[in-house]
């Protein structure tokens, strides 16, 4: 029998499995060294602590095991005069092991981002999505919008 997935918030002892998780969602082309997944974690953990209130991150676990992660940002946009705190978010390195796709596990973790950002009341939550997993995205709710431009770096 197979063990359930739970969806949680990260804990401060996954983070170098969380580290390990990211370096798979990066696709690199060459190995990464012990020292580099070290420093990376060391570095991820970090970042985490800095960012305090404004970052969850959700994980996929089966019988303990990561098996996904997801991150959502939440920042203050620049007030107006009947709405003075205007949060936002942005749903970020949404990520499932490959043996473990096609299970909800994707999903699972983008509903409960979701549901966090319902709960503080966060009123616009983006996600820049690959065409693999729009679906996902569209079937919580997201919409295509027409006037959400992106410029890309120009200079190196």
């Amino acid at each position: 029998m197979e063990d359930k997935m739970i969806v949680r918030s990260a804990q401060p002892q996954d983070v170098p499995r969380l580290a390990a998780l990211k370096e798979s969602w990066a696709q690199l082309s060459r190995p990464v060294s012990e020292s580099e997944r070290r420093e990376f974690a060391e570095h991820l953990a970090a970042w985490m602590r800095s960012q305090g209130q404004a970052l969850l991150c959700h994980v996929a676990d089966i019988g303990g095991e990561l098996v996904g992660m997801a991150w959502l940002v939440l920042f203050e946009r620049v007030p107006d005069i009947h709405d003075r705190i205007r949060l936002a978010g942005d749903i970020q390195s949404v990520y499932v092991l490959p043996q473990h796709r096609k299970r909800g596990i994707g999903s699972a973790l983008v509903r409960s981002l979701i549901d966090a950002a319902d709960e503080r009341g966060v009123p616009r939550v983006t996600v820049s999505a690959n065409a693999a997993a729009a679906a996902i995205y569209s079937a919580e709710g997201f919409v295509t919008a027409p006037y959400l431009l992106e410029r890309p770096q120009m200079r190196p």
